[in-house]
This record gives structure tokens, C-alpha cells and sequence, in this order.
């Protein structure tokens, strides 16, 4: 019998539990923390809303404004620019912006025929219109912006016509334009389609043009979406118009400067185009400036330059793209401001005057030129500009007129390194003229030598205007220092700034910042730079009638030049002028610099003329009264050649040789009558009508000349189309004023026809 094996269980006594009782001391601790604790939640709250409440309030106004509104920006009327005689330049367009309420449609088919017919009208897509239209929590969505009045008002009466009042709203809006196109465009710069200035005055001014925008307020629900159309919130608040800005610049004369040099920057096939200022020299107001080739501001984004346009088509990817921005950089950059050169021998203006003015030398100083100045030893002798010819003996009245190199190496090592630049920084080369525009550079001592290293050689070729830079603007600031009686102006073109009522704001006065040289060598130095175009080699710039001081400058650009390449021809050049009348009261500069001409490489070629054709238009439209020499009257008048039964071609050919102009009237090859007739005498550029046809002859009303001075007879025979015969002019001062004429006003004659008005002297009347 097997035996039971009993297995017994072990008891696991479990620990006895002890409850300790907690202790007053325990207590307190336990209460102290939780107070803490407590009181530090509590403080973090409080500080975390005193940063919200106080600190940041602004901040969450804003968010929570934000949250609760919908903000629609209001744009303001941006100012106008004017020119001097308030002709505008720059002006905001009256456009609008379109706005839907898509909560107050009433069914589907209403949204599908504002997307069918308003898409078309507003040139927006169908679909997005349609899903806009179908956004029945919004009572606010922009159709289209910176749509034109003309569609604005066609589009009024398609809501009229299709009772959809409650469903679109329009808000005045505003775009920029330049109603004369390119004219001025490197000065004024552009705004772009966002309203926002990008270029020129626009940017520099933008403070005072912009305006202020106003605000169109709706109120949003928790959602974010407009609140239910039977509690609608709409506050509006008025945009405030900008002020508006009153030029020294002048439109005719800006005109006249941009015409004759964008015809000198293509003749000659400037490749890095060219620029021309005009500017009053007793006050620095600027009448013209302009740089050309530019572009148009109402189109700015369009590349202005045909050639360059064709290059660029030509390239692809980001080549292309790269291109794109060089070539729109380069269009909007104001050369006249902005661009650094070589001023060549314009600046031997300034060496003269330096010289004069220590007493260094006078008109009556004898100097020998060798075609070279070899006065610096160890230097290699330095070539005068005629070599291997050279001007042989002459005065330093005549070596100005020669535009003699070593005559000025020579003086410029005389006055020396403390002197030059004490007169350099006089004359404003080492510091921006502080114009009121944008673009221009900062002046640094790389552009020039410093008065602790210049060398001889440096003083040599700095007396001509090479181996340093400065702008055109500075250029012609200091000449018109030399003009003014040695006063530096600084130069500007805000005359006035007028607010949204036409009220003066602020007014520009003229501003003297030193004089640098006498009166006494003004006058000395007008007169020399006269005889250097009337009687030297600067007749280019000659203008019948008036006095015209000047200096001519053609500075090779060394550092564009391949040092292997040792021809000549192949140096590119700044063909320039600077120079200022009339020399005996000068009232206006010119300065006209041609970058990088190719088919002819002179200042005294390129430059001159295009200075003359200026001052020639611009000196009368001034009132500036002409003082004929006995020469120039000789030769004011021409006699008309015979050109009837002469083809158009050879007809204009021959009045062109004669120094006269032609106007045809039909459409016929041969020329059967012309006004006036045949050795009748008319007065140089004057213009002959051609008549190719039976057309009847164009007339016109003779206006009354009496009265007047010769330059207001001559602008009234100009706008009238006739030509006249000055009669009792004598060569020398005075101003006469006309007394006759031969043919009485009111009167209807051909256009052509012409009319002898007699001056006389009132000083001889007494």
C-alpha cells in the first residue's frame, strides 16, 4: 500500500502596516508649497496678460482686428509732376477696381451669367469668376483691378441692364502715366502696376507723391467669413491725395536736348549712348537733362533698344533672363547722374581758371609748343594732340583756342600738387554735387589723385583731363562756376512742391555752397573760351548772334583697351562739350557727352554741334536778344534758288545747300510753283513751300509784329509759316524793337510768304 505524501502550505505573513500620523510641521510645509505653487501659476498669468494687456497691445489689436475684419486698401491719388510752366509730365489715371458680393445672389443661373457675360467683358477667366460667384458666405471679392474708365462705364451700365446692383460694387483706383512717352524718362523714373515707385523722382519723392491710402472695412464672424447680409459692418475711410512736384525743368528746352541728342547718339553709332545737361548757371537749376538711348515709362518693362532687343532674342534660359535685367538696368540708369568718365580737355577749363586766379599766367603769357611737353624728367615726352605737327609760338589766350597740351602739362606742374587739389576740391570733384535725385554715386579717392601722391606726370595728365573721373552733372557744375563769377551752386530740379489744392508746400532756393574762384577771372575766362569758339578751333559750336563760350573734350577710354592691342583706331573715345552764353552775361550750360562713338572719334565733331543746335533754339525761347556782328549779318539772309521743274528730291537737295528748308504740299514728283519765288531773300533756314500739283496754296494769318524784339518776331514768323526780312538791325548792342512791317497784321497770305519788319534802336529815339 503506497504511502500518502501530505504536502503542507507554507503561511506568507504579510509586513504589518504602520499609519504614521502627519505632523503640524508637515502640515504647514505641505500648505506652503501648495500657496506657491499657486501663487506662482498665478503670477505667470498675471504677467502673461500684463504683456498682452499693456506691453503688447498693439500687437493684439491688430491680430484680433485682423481676426474680426477684412480690410480692403484704398489707393490714394498719386501726384502729378509738372514741368516748369506746369505742363505735366507725370499723372494718375482714374481706373477702378471691381468687387462682387457673392452672399447677395440669388441662384445658380445669376452666377452662371455673370461668369459667361462678365468674364468676356472684364477679359478674366470664366471659371475662377464662377467659383468666386459661388462663394455664398463672402460679401466681398475682387473681380478685376485697374480696370479702365471706359470699361468701368460699360460695365455700370451691364449691372444697370441685368439688375445686379446689390451684387457689384466699383472703387476708384488710380494709374500712373507719362503722357510725352520717353520724354524725361531717366529723370522720372516709373511707378509700377501696384502703384509702388520703382525708379527716379517717382522713388525719390515717393514720400510726398504716394499719398495715403484709405480702407474699405467689413466685419468677419468666428469663421473668418463676412457676417450674415442682415447685419452688415462697412466703414470706409478716405485715401488723402499726394502732393505734386513743380520741375526747373523745361519742357521745350527738354524737347530740344533729347531731339538733337538721340539724332548725334545714332549718326555716330555711340554704342554706350550718351547724355546732355542744361542748366541755369546763376541759380544750378537744371532746365534739360537727358540720356538717350532710354526707354519708355509707360512701358518699362520693354526692352527700348531694337538691337539690344534682338540680341536678347536670341538667347534662351537663364542666359536670356540675366540679359533681360542688364539691358533694363542699364535703359533706367541716368547717365548724366551716374556714370563716371574721363572729362578730357573740358577740364582745361579748370587749369585755366586755376591758373589765372594765382596769377600763374595771362592772356598774354608766350609759350612755344614742340608738339610735345617733355619738361618731367625721367617721364617720356607727352604727346600734344596735333603731333607730329605742332602749334609752334602762341599765347595762352591762343593756346585755349588750340586746345594745347603741353601749354597745360606744363602750368599744372607749375601750380602743383597743393594747389591743384585745393581748386579740384573747390570745384566740387571730390563730393556729390548733392542733387535732389537718386543715382548719385558716392565720390571716393579711387576716381582721383590724392593731394599726397600726386606725381608731376599726374599733374601733367590731369591738366587734360585724364587719369581721373568725374560725373557729367559735376562737370557742368563747375563750369557753371566759371561762368557765374566762381560761385559753386548746387544743382537741382524740385522747384516746388504743391499740396492736393495747389497751395506751395516748399519752394527750392538757389543755394551757394562756395566761391572758387573771382569775378574778375570769370570775365577773364569767358572771354578766352568765347575767342576759342568764335575765332579757334571749336566753330561747331558758333551760334550766329550770340556769344558762345566753350571747350571741346576727347578723352580715350584706356582702360577698355586690350593691352596687346597697340592700334590707335581702335580706341574707343567720350566725345564731349561743355561750355556756357551768353560769354558776356551767361545765363545758360551745356554740357553733351557722346560715349564710345564709332564713325567719327572727336569732341569738336560730335559733341559741338549737338550744343549749338541747342543753344540756337534754346537762346530765343529764353528772350535772350541775338547781337549780330557785321559779319553775321552779311550773312543772315540767303536768296532762294529757282527749283520749279525740279523733281522733290533735287529741289530739297538744292534749298538744302543754300542753307534753307522746304516744305512739299501734293503728291506729284515735280515741283510747279514755290513761295516764295525765285531770288527773293529770306533769312537763313528759312523755308520754302514746294508745290507738286493744283493744290490750293496753304495760307495763313500775319500776325502783328510790332512792338516787339527780334527774337519774339522770329518765333511769331516761325509758328505762322512765314519768313521774314529784319530791317534796321545794326551789328553791335542794343535791344531794337520792331515799328513795321510790309505786309499789315490780320491779313491771309501763302504759308512761305515773306514779311519785312523794321526795327529801331530806342536808345536813339530820346
Amino acid at each position: 500500500m503506497a504511502k500518502e505524501t501530505k504536502i503542507s502550505k507554507t503561511e506568507i505573513k504579510k509586513p504589518e502596516t504602520t499609519t504614521k500620523t502627519m505632523t503640524r510641521q508637515m502640515r504647514r510645509r505641505a500648505i506652503i508649497a501648495f500657496v506657491g505653487l499657486v501663487g506662482f501659476g498665478l503670477s505667470a498669468i498675471i504677467s502673461q496678460l500684463f504683456i498682452m494687456q499693456v506691453l503688447d497691445t498693439d500687437e493684439w489689436q491688430k491680430r484680433a482686428v485682423a481676426q474680426q475684419l477684412s480690410d480692403i486698401e484704398i489707393s490714394p491719388n498719386r501726384g502729378q509732376i509738372y514741368d516748369a510752366n506746369m505742363n505735366i509730365l507725370a499723372q494718375t489715371r482714374e481706373v477702378c477696381t471691381i468687387v462682387m458680393s457673392p452672399k447677395n445672389i440669388e441662384d445658380d443661373a445669376t452666377r452662371i451669367l455673370i461668369a459667361d457675360e462678365l468674364s468676356a467683358m472684364l477679359d478674366v477667366d470664366r471659371d475662377t469668376l464662377y467659383e468666386q460667384a459661388c462663394d455664398s458666405d463672402s460679401q466681398y471679392k475682387v473681380v478685376k483691378a485697374k480696370v479702365d474708365k471706359s470699361v468701368g462705364d460699360s460695365f455700370i451700365e451691364w449691372v444697370s441692364e441685368k439688375e445686379l446692383t446689390g451684387v457689384f460694387r466699383i472703387i476708384t483706383d488710380y494709374k500712373r502715366e507719362y503722357p510725352m512717352d520717353n520724354l524725361l524718362s531717366s529723370v522720372l523714373g516709373f511707378v509700377g502696376s501696384d502703384n509702388q515707385a520703382l525708379e527716379g523722382l517717382e522713388v525719390k519723392y515717393d514720400d510726398l507723391l504716394s499719398g495715403t491710402p484709405g480702407r474699405l472695412v467689413t466685419a468677419l464672424n468666428a469663421r473668418g467669413d463676412e457676417l450674415p447680409s442682415k447685419l452688415p459692418y462697412e466703414n470706409t475711410v478716405d485715401a488723402e491725395d499726394g502732393y505734386s512736384l513743380v520741375l526747373t525743368v523745361d519742357q521745350y528746352i527738354q524737347q530740344v536736348t533729347e531731339k538733337y541728342l538721340a539724332e548725334a547718339v545714332k549718326e555716330y553709332g555711340a554704342t554706350n549712348r550718351g547724355c546732355a545737361i542744361v542748366m541755369d548757371v546763376q541759380t544750378g537749376a537744371i532746365l534739360a537733362m537727358a540720356t538717350k538711348s532710354d526707354y519708355n515709362p509707360n512701358d518699362y518693362l520693354t526692352i527700348a533698344d531694337p538691337d539690344v532687343a534682338a540680341q536678347i532674342a536670341l538667347l534662351s534660359g537663364d542666359e536670356k533672363s540675366q540679359a533681360i535685367i542688364q539691358a533694363r538696368n542699364e535703359q533706367y540708369r541716368n547717365k548724366a547722374v551716374s556714370d563716371f568718365y574721363e572729362p578730357g580737355s573740358v577740364f582745361k577749363t579748370i587749369t585755366a581758371a586755376i591758373g589765372l586766379e594765382e596769377g600763374l599766367v595771362s592772356e598774354e603769357s608766350q609759350f612755344v609748343c614742340k608738339g610735345y611737353y617733355d619738361g618731367i624728367p625721367g617721364v617720356d615726352p607727352m604727346k600734344c594732340h596735333v603731333y607730329p605737327r605742332n602749334h609752334g609760338a602762341e599765347n595762352f589766350v591762343q593756346a585755349i583756342a588750340n586746345s594745347c597740351n603741353p601749354v597745360f602739362m606744363g602750368l599744372n606742374v607749375e601750380i602743383g600738387a597743393h594747389r591743384f587739389f585745393k581748386y579740384y576740391t573747390g570745384f566740387g570733384f571730390t563730393e556729390r554735387t548733392g542733387v535732389d535725385m537718386l543715382g548719385e554715386p558716392l565720390v571716393t579717392s579711387s576716381l582721383y589723385h590724392q593731394e599726397d601722391a600726386i606725381k608731376p606726370v599726374d599733374l601733367a595728365t590731369s591738366s587734360i583731363g585724364q587719369t581721373f573721373k568725374v560725373t557729367p552733372l559735376q562737370m557742368i557744375t563747375a563750369l557753371s562756376a566759371i561762368a557765374n563769377g566762381g560761385y559753386l551752386m548746387q544743382p537741382y530740379v524740385v522747384q516746388q512742391v504743391l499740396d492736393s489744392n495747389g497751395n506751395v508746400v516748399s519752394n527750392t532756393e538757389p543755394v551757394i555752397k562756395r566761391q572758387v574762384i573771382s569775378n574778375d577771372t570769370s570775365e577773364r575766362m569767358s572771354a578766352m573760351l568765347e575767342n576759342a569758339v568764335s575765332s579757334g578751333a571749336i566753330k561747331n559750336a558758333y551760334v550766329a548772334g550770340y556769344r558762345v563760350a566753350g571747350k571741346t573734350g576727347t578723352s580715350e577710354k584706356t582702360e577698355t583697351r586690350a593691352e596687346e592691342d597697340e592700334e590707335e583706331n581702335v580706341i574707343e573715345v567720350i566725345a564731349s562739350f561743355g561750355g556756357y552764353a551768353p560769354a558776356d552775361d551767361p545765363r545758360v550750360a551745356v554740357l553733351v557727352m557722346i560715349d564710345e562713338p564709332q564713325t567719327l572719334k572727336s569732341g569738336g565733331g560730335v559733341a559741338a554741334p549737338v550744343a549749338k543746335k541747342i543753344l540756337e533754339d534754346v537762346l530765343p525761347y529764353l528772350g535772350i536778344e541775338p547781337q549780330y556782328t557785321e559779319k553775321e549779318l552779311a550773312e543772315l539772309n540767303k536768296t532762294v534758288p529757282r527749283v520749279i521743274d525740279k523733281t522733290v528730291a533735287t529741289a530739297q537737295s538744292t534749298l538744302k545747300s543754300s542753307s534753307l528748308k522746304s516744305q512739299v504740299v501734293g503728291n506729284g514728283a515735280t515741283v510747279i510753283k514755290q513761295v516764295p519765288e525765285a531770288a527773293t531773300s529770306i533769312p537763313k533756314d528759312g523755308t520754302v513751300w514746294l508745290y507738286t500739283d493744283d493744290s490750293e496754296l496753304v495760307t495763313t494769318t500775319v500776325p502783328d509784329f510790332k512792338n516787339k524784339t527780334v527774337s519774339q518776331v522770329s518765333q511769331l514768323a516761325s509758328s505762322s509759316g512765314l519768313n521774314i526780312q529784319l530791317s534796321g538791325i545794326a551789328a553791335g548792342g542794343g535791344d531794337p524793337k520792331s515799328i513795321k512791317q510790309s505786309i499789315g497784321a490780320g491779313q491771309k497770305v501763302p504759308k512761305g510768304t515773306v514779311v519785312t519788319v523794321e526795327f529801331i534802336y530806342e536808345d536813339t529815339v530820346r
